[in-house]
């Protein structure tokens, strides 16, 4: 009985260490965060610059009804100078976004990107109302997608998806 209520106890700290350190993972299983797919087929360029393991996809929204085809730039790891960590990347209405939510809404846990339901929605870069009024110079091309985002010193920084 004693090793039941031992294992019991370990893993609700453990439950309670994996909340404070990274709380959109236990928000899974309350079904308010998404894990989403790594996407292979495509990979990133920053400047010029190659990057791995930071591109993903969502192809549904939360409500279950409607369907999107969007790509999900994970930039927090990179050390850009750029205050846009997490890009959206809308093929659809073909339209470049950033999250402007909470820092919690999206989380890279063992590789897998976590999402919460705030975390799916985005404000356009271009937007001048919500957004900071950018121009992205989207470029759908084949396999290549190519546009910029606003760097922390008022320059640009080129962003380049290639299809493999």
């Amino acid at each position: 009985m004693k090793k039941v209520i031992f294992l019991f106890i370990i893993i609700i700290f453990s439950l309670i260490a994996l909340y404070w350190y990274k709380p959109v993972t236990i928000d899974y299983f309350f079904g308010i965060t998404r894990i989403l797919n790594q996407e292979n087929n495509y990979e990133l360029e920053v400047n010029n610059k190659k990057y791995k393991n930071c591109v993903f996809k969502s192809t549904e929204s939360f409500d279950k009804k409607r369907k999107h085809n969007f790509l999900i730039l994970y930039l927090r790891d990179l050390n850009l100078k750029s205050k846009f960590e997490i890009i959206v990347v809308n093929l659809d209405e073909k339209v470049v976004g950033y999250f402007c939510g909470s820092v919690n809404c999206y989380d890279k846990v063992f590789g897998y990107l976590f999402q919460s339901d705030m975390g799916s929605f985005y404000i356009p870069l271009e937007d001048n109302a919500k957004g900071p009024g950018f121009d992205t110079k989207l470029k759908l091309e084949g396999k290549k997608i190519d546009f910029y985002i606003p760097s922390e010193r008022n320059e640009r920084l080129h962003i380049q998806l290639s299809k493999k």
